[in-house]
């Protein structure tokens, strides 16, 4: 049996948050659900938001598979009956007497040792020091390149000086910020077919000169491709990993172009080959065809990130699917937590027994030896998100 209730955790992909103070068992719900389902969602609609509407709601998030874990897994940390209400009282109770001794205990007893954090949600960008001064693990920032450039375009500069305020803001981030690598979702926006091509600066100019005149023809698409060439090119400067959204997210991902495979073209590309590109949440569902670029391109990592938590009882499958094909010093543990400590808790407790059960299968076919397990159990939950974000 490969044991990994001791092993330390590195979430190599989660947001960064601040306390909340007490919740009530409907705001628990809310924060700690994966999608949309909002408020602001239906009403966008023309949906009257009702209480049976809001129940509606609630019934949904309460019902995936994923939140009757969360709760079971805080249950048993509590030590209380495993109903919601119980654990939220539980966990209030445990806030009000210190939230950061609180979460101390509650990271600890999953292992949890350092947060890899995209500072790009929520918005505003919340202060860094603030962040770290409450939680009582590492904390490493990575920088998202997609609020820069929505302030950039709200400005009435030019191709010069947007391109160089571009540049001059990540490396000051990368050199000055203690930032430590950088993140695009332009799954989210234009999604993944983006051509090397796009790396020309002329591509650049004239983008942005057919966006400021309003002339449409995929203006907004060349600039973002432009965009996430230069990311690369920075990140290869800075020898710092280039994280790229992929698959699953919520209701305004562009899930048609999600997909990993989208992303072979610039990722095999001569000039882009030298950078450690992660792409997040592995492609879920697409998890196999990350795995199979993780193991022909040689600098492209993939984490297990949002699949795990979110998929639920998917998390097996989850691992099981990407140990087929990609390198298993390249598979990133992540979970892609939010607003509340308590997701990135289940979520490591749940990939840990995922992790474990699809490696004891390994052994128990030949493909590994015990220790060669224990060794990979180790890597997958720390080891190669330190090596990445060059952790000594």
């Amino acid at each position: 049996m490969v044991e990994v209730a001791h092993l330390p955790v590195v979430d190599v992909h989660c947001h960064p948050f601040l306390n909340k103070g007490r919740v009530t068992s409907e705001e628990f719900t809310d924060m700690t659900a994966f999608g949309g389902g909002s408020r602001e969602y239906m009403e966008q609609g023309d949906i009257e938001f009702t209480d049976a509407v809001r129940d509606e709601l609630l019934l949904g998030k309460r019902w995936t598979t994923y939140s009757r874990r969360m709760v079971k897994d805080l249950a048993r940390f509590f030590d209380v009956e495993a109903t919601l209400d119980a654990v939220v009282e539980a966990r209030n109770t445990a806030v009000d007497a210190g939230y950061t001794e609180y979460v101390r205990r509650l990271y600890g007893d999953a292992g949890l040792e350092t947060l890899i954090f995209d500072f790009g949600v929520p918005l505003p960008i919340l202060p860094m020091d603030e962040v770290k001064a409450e939680l009582p693990v590492e904390v490493i920032p990575v920088f998202r390149i997609e609020p820069l450039i929505a302030q950039l375009l709200k400005t009435d500069i030019g191709w010069s000086e947007f391109k160089q305020t571009f540049d001059d803001t990540i490396n000051d981030a990368l050199v000055n910020g203690g930032y430590r690598g950088v993140k695009s979702i332009i799954a989210y926006r234009t999604g993944l077919e983006v051509s090397p091509l796009s790396r020309t600066p002329d591509q650049g100019l004239q983008a942005l000169d057919a966006i400021r005149r309003g002339l449409g023809g995929g203006s907004m698409k060349k600039m973002r491709d432009h965009l996430v060439c230069r990311s690369l090119e920075l990140c290869m400067e800075h020898d710092v990993p280039m994280q790229i959204h992929t698959g699953m997210g919520d209701f305004e991902v562009n899930l048609p172009l999600c997909r990993p495979a989208y992303l072979m073209d610039l990722l095999r590309f001569p000039t882009y080959r030298a950078c450690r590109v992660l792409l997040v949440h592995s492609g879920f569902p697409y998890h196999r065809e990350a795995a199979y670029m993780s193991n022909v391109l040689p600098r492209v990592y993939m984490d297990v990130s949002e699949g795990i938590p979110f998929a639920g009882n998917a998390a097996r499958d989850i691992m099981t699917g990407v140990m087929a094909m990609a390198p298993l010093n390249k598979i990133c543990y992540g979970s892609d937590g939010y607003v509340l400590p308590e997701i990135n808790y289940t979520s490591a407790k749940l990939g840990k027994q995922a992790l474990a059960s699809a490696l004891d299968e390994l052994v128990e076919t030949d493909f590994l030896s015990a220790n060669e397990a224990q060794e990979a159990a180790g890597l997958i939950l720390a080891g190669n998100a330190r090596e990445l974000y060059r952790q000594r």
